[in-house]
């Protein structure tokens, strides 16, 4: 996993970001070198992901934490911008309604699913 480039990225050292999110240095550094005998918790990659910034559904799948559902999804950069502008706003139930009709409405125009 990549939390030695997040890190950096927030300008944190893995002992900052285990602090922040209350584990060990050696916790975070054996999820970097792929040295932990299991799968980080959701819970804390999804910390990692708000202490440093970064999109916690690309930490998810990175960590093959992501449900079967939606691990196609969150591969794609624009599907992941997408839950993040939805994750960020209020959206009302007409929202969701409007969406999907502008969803359905274009795989119709394409031909159907593919």
């Amino acid at each position: 996993m990549a939390i030695k480039r997040l890190c950096k990225d927030c300008g944190q050292t893995q002992a900052q970001l285990g602090e922040a999110i209350g584990v060990d240095k050696s916790y975070i550094s054996k999820i970097e070198t792929g040295k932990l005998a299991f799968t980080p918790s959701e819970e804390t990659l999804r910390l990692i992901a708000k202490e440093t910034d970064s999109n916690p559904l690309e930490l998810l799948s990175l960590a093959e934490r992501t449900p079967e559902e939606l691990r196609s999804t969150v591969e794609s950069e624009k599907a992941r911008e997408f839950f993040e502008i939805v994750r960020n706003e209020q959206l009302e139930n007409e929202d969701w309604h409007n969406l999907t009709q502008i969803l359905r409405r274009r795989i119709a125009r394409r031909g159907g699913n593919r």
